[in-house]
Formats: structure tokens, C-alpha cells, sequence
């Protein structure tokens, strides 16, 4: 499962866009794409809030990945962790190849 910065590289990427794209269709300056990207800066709740409305999915959708973090031992999860994981990698996969392609439509 990819951490936010990771998935928005991901989403930003698959809508064919640059970081200066992205950020005017969003009305936040491209320094911020980047240190959100590079994980030098958190997305603020507004920053989720405008890319889900881009999206066309409710901010919830976004927010679980917010706190990810890929390297951690999911050896010692329960099989209810595991199990929301998983959904986790599939809506997180929905984002990125199919809600992504509602970027373009605003560059």
C-alpha cells in the first residue's frame, strides 16, 4: 500500500500531469505538490478536501492513507487489519486508474 505522498505521485501520474498542472487545478502552488510529494510536508485537510472534489469521491476515500506507512511490520496485525489492507490496495488502485483520469478534464 503506498503512503499519501506516494499515491498522489501515483495519481498525479496515471492523469498525465505535471506538478505545475496539478497545482493550478487545485489553487495550491507547486512547492507544496512537491514537498507533499517528496513527504516534506503532510496534506493539510484542506489540500484532501480539494483533491477529492477534483476526484469525485468523499475525502474518507483518500484519508485512511494519509498515515500509512509501507515499511511497518504487518506481521503481528489481526486478520481484520489484514483484511482492510487489502480493501485498502484495491480503492487505493481505483484512485489511481480510474478516478485519475478526472484530473485531465481540468488541466
Amino acid at each position: 500500500m503506498y503512503n499519501f505522498s506516494e499515491l498522489l505521485k501515483r495519481i498525479r501520474a496515471e492523469a498525465g500531469l505535471t506538478q505545475e498542472e496539478l497545482a493550478g487545478i487545485l489553487d495550491v502552488s507547486t512547492i507544496l505538490i512537491s514537498m507533499i510529494e517528496t513527504g516534506h510536508k503532510e496534506a493539510s485537510k484542506g489540500f484532501v478536501l480539494k483533491l477529492s472534489e477534483k476526484l469525485d469521491v468523499r475525502p474518507s476515500s483518500i484519508l485512511p492513507f494519509l498515515f500509512v506507512d509501507k515499511d511497518s511490520d504487518t506481521g503481528n496485525i489481526s486478520n481484520v487489519e489484514k483484511s482492510l489492507l487489502l480493501l485498502g490496495q484495491k480503492l487505493q488502485s481505483h484512485l489511481i486508474h480510474v478516478k485519475a483520469k478526472r484530473l485531465k478534464k481540468y488541466a
